[in-house]
C-alpha cells in the first residue's frame, strides 16, 4: 500500500510537467499514430482518444477494417499506448505481416473506472458504447458489427473491458484484460485495496456507505445475475504469477465463473509482475488473440450488426 501511495505522490508531484510531457508525445508519435477529439455529452468536456490506423489504412481506401478498443490502466491515460512503445510495436508487426491489420482505439480515463459516476457527471460506460464507437465507425473504415469490435485493458482497464461487455453482451465479440482488476466493490472491501483504488472507487461510485453505486458496478454480483445459453462474446484473462495484487488468482477464479456463466474464457497465467515490464510484452499476446478472433471483412459485412449504437 505505501508502494501505491508513493507513486500517487510522484504522479502529483509531476503535474506541473504535463504540458511539456503531452507536446513530447504528440511530436514522437509513429506515423499511423495520432489524436482524436471525440465530442459527447457524457463526459465533462470533449475525450481525447489515441487512434493507431493500420499501414495499409491510407493506400487501400476500399478496405474497412476491424478495431479493438484499449482501456488503460490507473496510472495511464489514453496516450498509454503511445508512451510505452506499444502502438509502435503494433504497427512494426503489422508492415511484417506477424499481426494482421485493424484499428486500435484508446480514450482517456484516468480514475475513472471506464464506467458511469455516481452523481452522474462522467457517464464513460455509455460513452464507450455511444458517442465513442459512433464517431470512429463515422470517421473512419470500421467493419460493422460485433465479430468486428473488441475490447481490451490492463488493471482498472481490464476491469472496465469485463464489466461493459457484461453489461452490453451484444456489443463485442472479443474481450480480454490483462491482469484486470476484477475485484469486488463493497463497501466493506475497500479497506483491502491500496490507497489510490479507495480513493477512485470511492470519487466514482460514491464516497459514503449510505449512497453509493459500487454493489451494481461489482462485475462478481454482475456475472452471478447472468446466465447465458449461447456464448454472447469470448473472453480470455491474462495474469502475472507475482503479482503483487494477487489478480492472477482473481483472473483464475473470474475464468471459471464465466465459463460456468456460458462465457467461454481462457486464462493465461505466466510470469509477470504487475508492471510495465510484463505488460509490454503480454499485450502484443492479447492483440494476437483478438486478431484471430475479428471477423474477415466478407463474412463481417454480411453479418447484420447485433447492436447498432446510432
Amino acid at each position: 500500500m505505501r508502494d501505491d501511495y508513493d507513486r500517487s505522490m510522484r504522479t502529483r508531484s509531476a503535474v506541473g510537467a504535463l504540458p511539456l510531457l503531452l507536446a513530447s508525445a504528440c511530436a514522437s508519435a509513429p506515423a499511423g499514430v495520432h489524436y482524436e477529439k471525440i465530442p459527447t455529452s457524457t463526459l465533462p468536456s470533449a475525450n481525447e482518444v489515441l487512434v493507431v490506423k493500420p499501414p495499409s489504412y491510407d493506400a487501400s481506401p476500399q478496405r474497412r477494417y476491424p478495431v479493438l478498443y484499449f482501456l488503460h490502466d490507473g496510472y495511464g491515460d489514453g496516450r498509454t499506448l503511445d508512451r510505452r512503445g506499444v502502438a509502435a510495436e503494433a504497427l512494426r508487426r503489422m508492415r511484417e505481416g506477424s499481426l494482421p491489420e485493424f484499428l486500435i482505439v484508446a480514450p482517456d480515463g484516468p480514475g475513472t473506472w471506464f464506467s458511469d459516476s455516481h452523481d452522474g457527471k462522467r457517464r464513460f460506460e455509455e460513452f464507450l458504447v455511444g458517442d465513442l464507437p459512433r464517431t470512429i465507425e463515422a470517421r473512419y473504415r470500421v467493419l460493422p458489427g460485433a465479430g468486428s469490435r473488441g475490447i481490451t485493458g490492463i488493471s482498472m482497464g481490464g476491469y472496465g473491458a469485463i464489466k461493459t461487455a457484461l453489461k452490453h453482451p451484444a456489443f463485442y465479440g472479443s474481450v480480454s484484460a490483462l491482469s484486470g482488476a476484477i475485484i469486488p466493490f463493497g463497501w466493506d472491501e475497500l479497506p483491502r485495496y491500496s490507497f489510490v483504488a479507495r480513493w477512485t472507487l470511492k470519487h466514482t461510485f460514491g464516497g459514503t456507505k449510505e449512497d453509493n453505486s459500487l454493489d451494481v458496478n461489482d462485475a462478481w454480483l454482475m456475472l452471478w445475475g447472468l446466465c447465458f445459453d449461447a456464448p454472447p462474446f469470448l473472453v480470455e484473462l491474462r495474469a502475472g504469477t507475482e503479482d503483487s495484487y494477487g489478480l492472477d488468482r482473481v483472473a483464475a477464479q473470474y475464468g471459471m465463473l464465466l465459463n460456468e456463466r456460458g462465457i467461454p474464457t481462457t486464462v493465461v497465467l505466466e510470469p509477470g509482475r504487475h508492471d510495465w515490464s510484463y505488460w509490454k510484452r503480454a499485450i502484443q499476446e492479447l492483440l494476437d488473440w483478438h486478431a484471430a478472433r475479428f471477423e474477415s471483412s466478407a463474412v463481417s459485412e454480411r453479418r447484420e450488426a447485433k447492436y447498432d449504437p446510432r
